[in-house]
Parts: structure tokens; C-alpha cells; sequence
């Protein structure tokens, strides 16, 4: 299980780098992007002290995670288009996520 936790992980940690750089290219100056890319470090960070047995992997995934979310949602208040739906579904794999590397 240890597997497809890291594999998910670093897959949305990725992305989130990914979603975050796109938005530094519209925005030279935009803190949620930053507060992204920090998150997505972060839960990569977490994958790597998973791998390492550090115990500690929940805690960096949780704020890793914490800040993913909370990127997103500013970034979506920010532009005036808060998907709902799409911030319950981010959330809710950060959960997961977070959960697998408290419970692996």
C-alpha cells in the first residue's frame, strides 16, 4: 500500500507544482501560486521521509496538503470563480492522503 500512497502523492504534488508555475506565467507576483508550490514541496517531502520510515510524514503531509488546499482556494476566491466541487474533491484526497501516511 506503501506504493500507490507515494505514487498518488507525488502524481498531485506534481500537478499542484505544475497548476501553480502556470499561474506564476500569468502573474509574476502571486502568493497563492507560491504558497502552492511550497505545499507541493512539502508533500514531496513527505514521500521521501515516508520512504525513509521517518514517522514524521503525516505531519509534513498534512501541512504539505493544507497548503495545496488553501493555495487553491484563495487562488479561486481571487479570480471569482470558486468551483465548489473541485475544492471538495482536492480536499478530500488531502484527507486520504494524509490519513494513508498516519496509518502506513
Amino acid at each position: 500500500m506503501q506504493i500507490p500512497l507515494c505514487a498518488v502523492s507525488v502524481l498531485f504534488g506534481g500537478l499542484s507544482t505544475a497548476a501553480a508555475f502556470s499561474q506564476l506565467k500569468k502573474e509574476k507576483k502571486s502568493g497563492p501560486a507560491i504558497l502552492m508550490i511550497a505545499g507541493s514541496a512539502l508533500l514531496l517531502a513527505a514521500v521521501l521521509c515516508n520512504i525513509l520510515d521517518q514517522r514524521a510524514d503525516w505531519a509534513v503531509a498534512l501541512f504539505g496538503c493544507a497548503a495545496i488546499c488553501a493555495a487553491a482556494l484563495r487562488n479561486g476566491v481571487k479570480s471569482g470563480q470558486v468551483h465548489i466541487r473541485h475544492h471538495i474533491i482536492r480536499m478530500a484526497l488531502s484527507l486520504i492522503l494524509v490519513v494513508g501516511f498516519a496509518v502506513l
